[in-house]
């Protein structure tokens, strides 16, 4: 894995799931285990692609955990959309319903997105 790779793979990432396709966003938190959609980026696109294709929002956990943490759970609130975590080993995805609700990912999503969502770890 060249250097850059390997960064990008320490930082955690992140994006959004319109329709069918996978959007990274750029995270520009300054601190690795947290992110922050480069929001400017996430508006524009949301501005240009129409807020009602948007599915769900995703970002990894380094930890490898598949839950939310308090931060993810405070965002969560702002954004009503499905939140989908990838972790080294698992992919979650959950919604806020008053609290924290699993959602079935397989029913969820495609074989062809899960599968790119795994190869943002690996």
């Amino acid at each position: 894995m060249n250097t850059m790779t390997r960064r990008m793979v320490e930082k955690e990432r992140c994006g959004i799931i319109m329709d069918d396709e996978i959007i990274e966003i750029e995270n520009i938190a300054t601190n690795d285990h947290e992110f922050i959609c480069d929001y400017i980026k996430l508006y524009s696109i949301l501005k240009d692609r129409g807020v009602e294709k948007l599915k769900a929002l995703f970002h990894t956990h380094l930890s490898g955990i598949c839950y939310p943490s308090e931060k993810d759970i405070e965002n969560m609130n702002a954004w009503k959309e499905p939140w989908i975590i990838v972790g080294r080993n698992c992919i979650e995805g959950f919604i806020l319903h008053g609290s924290v609700v699993k959602i079935d990912v397989n029913s969820f999503l495609s074989q062809e997105l899960y599968d790119r969502l795994v190869k943002l770890l690996h």
